[in-house]
């Protein structure tokens, strides 16, 4: 029998699935995880041997001696996938090269797991992947690129949203609509489907490039950030001083690919010496020359998801030390994601205008993805879609099921 897999690559978690002994199943992807962060360390006195996950996260939180990178996946349809970044004096690597060597890295798992070779792989990719073929930077052709590097004979891609529609279609009644939202990291995606004799029939899709990581990163600028001079006022001037630099510290993809930059540290350094409150701003300096901004932002993202289930939480943080328990409440993290969130929920919308159907129409809510895991999300896309019946199990693996769903429908 043929040995098909469905792979859910993702800007914040990857998850491998595959079909063995007549059954789905999860692939182990990092010890007894099924999930595997899309992170890698590069250990400077072993450049060639990336380590990846949880394992690179906590060497470089605990001082290791390398270069970390985190949501990669978003240089996928940006120049960005074709130039490089320096991982120390003399070692340069493309985002290509570093995307392609992660999923090699899971591909061998998943083998391992079936102990075979894959003969088919769906991938999913975002609804707003560029596949337009002919334009610069497509980011069909660039995942393509990448699959076939990879060694992966057959495949095929198809819409996250899609998968997960297909993973929970027993789920929806007969002549019934149902709006898939798959909330991510990088980008939020839905289609609106409807089951007729156990027939899925795509009616819309639609997405946005806005994510858990820009939530992340709008809740850091807001919440956090201040206390390392984001929003000073240059003090010989009276304006406030430039943004760019916190930006690009409160961004995954930024501060691989324009924070730890010789054009970042000189705007910091000058920004020093203009700044009113110069010790903020020398705080935030150090924080970029020791390159720690992943280390910081790792713990932002902690307590963002501890705010899922208390009110207020108190934040320690030897990378802001010039304040001491600072306390962070949900309402202030809801606060600062409100308008993204606004934004996300109108996409789906947007996705119900194209299928021209009414909201409340909408006889299924089906969720997936981290994002949809923050109250906030889930309250309004209730208020939403009122009469819609809200399913939400299996929300971190359902699109790689599904994506294995499709591959055993193609293949088997």
């Amino acid at each position: 029998m043929k040995n098909v897999c469905g792979l859910d690559f993702g800007t914040s978690n990857t998850i491998s699935s595959t079909y063995l002994n007549n059954k789905n199943q999860l692939v182990p992807l990092e010890g007894n995880n099924f999930s595997l962060p899309s992170a890698v360390y590069f250990p400077f006195d072993n450049i060639k041997q990336p380590i990846y996950g949880d394992n690179a996260t906590n060497i470089y939180i605990n001082n290791g001696y390398g270069r970390y990178m985190k949501s990669f996946k978003r240089t996928l349809g940006t120049s960005f996938f074709e130039q490089g970044t320096i991982l120390k004096p003399g070692y340069r690597i493309l985002f290509r090269d570093i995307i392609v060597a992660y999923i090699k890295h899971v591909k061998h798992l998943t083998e391992k797991c079936i102990n075979n070779e894959v003969d088919y792989v769906v991938i999913g990719k975002p609804v707003r992947l560029n596949n337009d073929r002919l334009k610069l930077n497509s980011g069909v052709l660039q995942l393509e690129s990448i699959l076939k590097e990879v060694g992966y004979k057959n495949y095929s891609l198809l819409e996250e949203p899609i998968a997960a529609a297909f993973y929970h279609k027993n789920k929806i009644k007969n002549n019934s609509i149902a709006l898939v939202a798959d909330l991510g990291g990088g980008t939020c995606d839905f289609t609106t489907v409807e089951t007729n004799d156990n027939k899925l029939k795509i009616l819309a899709t639609s997405g946005i490039t806005l994510g858990g990581t820009d939530l992340d990163s709008s809740f850091a600028l807001n919440n956090f950030y201040p206390e390392l001079g984001y929003k000073s006022i240059d003090k010989f001037k009276g304006l406030t001083l430039s943004d760019k630099p916190y930006r690009a510290a409160a961004d995954w993809n930024n501060i691989t690919t324009q924070l730890y930059t010789p054009k970042i540290d000189f705007l910091v350094k000058k920004m020093i010496t203009t700044a009113k409150e110069k010790d903020k701003v020398l705080q935030f300096y150090d924080l970029v020359v020791n390159k720690k901004a992943h280390s910081l932002l790792t713990e932002i993202e902690n307590t963002k998801i501890s705010l899922s289930n208390t009110e207020k939480i108190i934040f320690n943080s030897t990378h802001i030390p010039n304040t001491i328990d600072l306390k962070v409440t949900k309402n202030a993290f809801e606060i600062s994601i409100n308008a993204m969130v606004a934004k996300i929920i109108k996409t789906a919308g947007t996705c119900c205008e194209l299928s021209q159907t009414k909201k409340e129409s909408i006889k299924y809510l089906i969720l997936t993805g981290g994002s949809s895991k923050i109250p906030l999300v889930k309250n309004l896309f209730k208020v939403n879609f009122p009469n819609a019946e809200l399913i939400e199990n299996n929300s971190m693996d359902s699109v790689a099921l599904g994506l294995l769903e499709k591959a055993k429908y193609d293949f088997l």
